[in-house]
């Protein structure tokens, strides 16, 4: 029932601006809102430092060869907190996109579920929200390394490669 609790306290937030980039946007896009990144490992990963109230996050962001984010994370650096609010801010920004945020799905823990045609589980800790049909999926890792992490269908299938 929270994963129900935590959709619901998420579709109401979708009027507040995006702090976060959103899947699909632009280095260009994502550079004007951020500036500069902090360090770039390769050509297609950019990595941002945000500074919140529990202390400074890792914001990563991959890219597609057409220079599109296809994938988009934020943790805690180094011994930093990680807000519960600030996982709340991510996944609220990512849905802000979605044509009907309520044709996503969470998913509870344990639950199987489907995207980019691989039938997945929800892990113990997550909190997942998937829409297949729009190319958005959502984990929220809680513990024991917390993060909140947007992927594509594009970026799953690079990491099974």
């Amino acid at each position: 029932m929270k994963t129900l609790r935590l959709f619901r306290l998420v579709l109401p937030l979708l009027a507040a601006g995006a702090a976060h980039a959103r899947l699909g946007e632009t280095a260009a896009e994502i550079r004007q809102r951020f500036g500069r990144p902090e360090s770039q490992p390769n050509k297609n990963v950019m990595v941002w430092l945000i500074e919140e109230s529990a202390g400074a996050l890792v914001y990563t962001v991959t890219f597609d060869e057409k220079g599109g984010s296809i994938a988009e994370g934020l943790k805690p650096f180094r011994q930093a907190g990680f807000a519960e609010q600030s996982a709340l801010n991510f996944i609220e920004d990512q849905l802000a996109v979605l044509r009907d945020p309520r044709a996503a799905r969470v998913v509870r823990p344990g639950e199987s579920y489907t995207f980019g045609g691989e039938t997945l589980k929800c892990g113990e800790h997550e909190h997942i929200v998937v829409d297949d049909a729009n190319d958005l999926l959502l984990v929220w890792t809680k513990r024991p390394s917390p993060s909140v992490l947007a992927v594509t269908h594009e970026m799953l299938r690079r990491t099974r490669r």
